[in-house]
């Protein structure tokens, strides 16, 4: 019983401490909201779920909409009522948006009016959910968000009898092939990666971060927001990523903490605001999603910020690898580029070969995870959920191993490691190599057909503008550091590597333009 009073009462436990702090600032708005607004503000909310729509414990609500504060009212709400909330993407091709919200049917869909043709469709396919506009209500909408946040006559929430590992919320994954799948994240999974990034990032009350990644992704909620706001600091939200708008934030509120993809630091650092725009607020930057190049993080370090790759999952936090920001200087992060950090609180971790053996200390073995940070399986999915755990260990499919100084480097996905003469080739590491190049802004290496050695390496190349990168450059320096079997035998230079919507590489779409060698 002390659980569920525990979890029902996980707002009013910050509200204690920092009620009249700011907990988040709508930048396009102009509003700010206290821990106590919140509070009140997610009162109201989830009044209105169980006293006027009637749902209860386990029931779900959705979001398809652009970040706003109505996502943070739903999570407090959700201490208060068990409801699970489930954000989708609405940028997903029709057919497979629509799968997602038919397979975990949640009660009422919270919309803004960016995709208010896409709530039409929904309406003309037949589905019956309440919808309710974020912004103004549509001509069908029965009930308008403000009126729900301006209501005066709703009573408190009565404690819903919640257990730690009941679901709070369904996270989709952001893979680099295949559909999302709904990954139920507990509240035990949810409250221990708050303390992993917490003690990993050593985030406190002072700490303040710009959410510059969608929230319906893992690290929208996960790294960094959720933890923040748990520890009492202050969050700044904008509906969608602006480079000028995220440059000017930066130069007025002076943000601490912060992180974000490859594309959007890229976009940053091509503003012509950048090098105007002071970053010397930062305790560190981080990069997930897909590892980010030297060329690009030199520009970063150029201005004193300790900006880091990192590893994340879905599924197992995401919070599982970070850099002790506090014990390093520039020039380890430097040094160990490449490295996506140490395994963070709470994470165990083993690196298993084939047989599933772990592997010594500086050799590859496929990453599993254990520790109170997994989920609980898929919604609706006990095939792909058996898949991916065994014995309470995810196998996340990605190789790595451990240098002697305890730090994870990322060999790639084992079913991206391809064979060439016989050995098996992991793409990480060649790109690892290519990126030291001058010039080189992005690599992607696949592995494509060849009639001597069953498969090569082609490269794709992106290079910064200006730079003059030529095929022996990249050639040479990947037969100057790795065995000649490594050395892609095509080199391709091209404008963009096609990338999903999380900013992960797109595999599917790279290997239908890309996989055969003569186009």
């Amino acid at each position: 019983m002390f659980d569920s009073e525990t979890l029902f009462n996980m707002g009013k436990y910050r509200v204690r401490f920092s009620g009249r702090h700011e907990a988040i600032y709508d930048y396009d708005t102009g509003k700010h909201y206290t821990y106590a607004k919140m509070d009140e503000r997610s009162d109201k909310l989830a009044g209105f779920l169980v006293q006027r729509l009637g749902l209860k414990k386990g029931d779900r609500i959705g979001f398809c909409a652009t970040n706003s504060v109505a996502f943070f009212d739903a999570y407090y709400a959700g201490f208060k009522t068990g409801i699970i909330i489930t954000t989708y993407n609405c940028l997903l091709r029709e057919k497979e948006l629509f799968a997602l919200i038919e397979n975990e049917s949640p009660r009422v869909i919270f919309y803004s009016e960016e995709f208010a043709f896409t709530m039409l469709s929904l309406r003309e396919k037949g589905f019956t959910q309440e919808f309710i506009c974020l912004d103004d209500p549509g001509p069908e909408d029965r009930y308008c968000y403000c009126d729900i946040m301006n209501a005066a006559d709703y009573a408190p929430p009565e404690d819903p009898g919640l257990d730690y590992e009941d679901i709070q919320m369904l996270i989709h994954t952001g893979g680099t092939t295949g559909t999302p799948k709904a990954a139920m994240m507990s509240f035990r999974s949810l409250f221990y990666n708050a303390l992993a990034d917490q003690q990993g990032f050593q985030l406190t009350e002072n700490d303040t971060a710009i959410l510059t990644l969608p929230l319906f992704h893992t690290a929208g909620w996960n790294v960094l927001t959720l933890p923040l706001l748990m520890i009492g600091g202050r969050l700044i939200i904008m509906r969608g990523f602006n480079p000028a708008k995220v440059l000017s934030a930066i130069r007025e509120e002076r943000p601490t903490i912060g992180i974000s993809v490859e594309t959007m630091y890229k976009a940053l650092a091509m503003h012509p605001d950048f090098d105007q725009t002071d970053f010397s607020c930062y305790r560190t930057l981080v990069t997930g999603a897909a590892p980010t190049g030297r060329e690009l993080l030199e520009l970063y370090w150029a201005k004193g910020v300790k900006m880091v790759n990192a590893y994340g999952m879905t599924e197992v936090g995401p919070n599982n690898m970070c850099h002790p920001i506090s014990l390093i200087e520039i020039e380890d992060v430097r040094a160990k580029w490449n490295s996506c950090g140490i395994p963070a609180p709470y994470n165990e971790v083993r690196f298993l070969d084939d047989e599933g053996n772990s592997v010594p200390v500086g050799e590859r073995g496929e990453m599993v995870f254990g520790g109170k940070l997994l989920f609980s399986g898929y919604w609706n999915n006990p095939e792909a959920t058996a898949a991916i755990m065994s014995d309470g260990w995810i196998h996340t499919g990605d190789m790595g191993y451990l240098d002697k100084d305890g730090f994870c480097y990322i060999s790639g996905r084992k079913k991206n490691m391809f064979i060439s003469g016989g050995e098996n080739i992991f793409p990480q590491e060649i790109e690892d190599v290519i990126m030291l190049v001058p010039g080189v802004l992005e690599a992607c290496v696949i592995g494509v057909p060849d009639p001597k050695w069953g498969e090569v390496g082609r490269v794709l190349i992106v290079t910064s503008p200006g730079a003059a990168v030529c095929r022996e450059d990249v050639v040479e320096a990947v037969r100057n550091e790795l065995s000649s079997i490594k050395v892609p035998k095509y080199v391709t230079f091209v404008e963009s590597v096609p990338k999903n919507a999380v900013g992960k590489r797109d595999l599917n779409d790279i290997r239908k333009l890309y996989a055969n060698p003569e186009e």
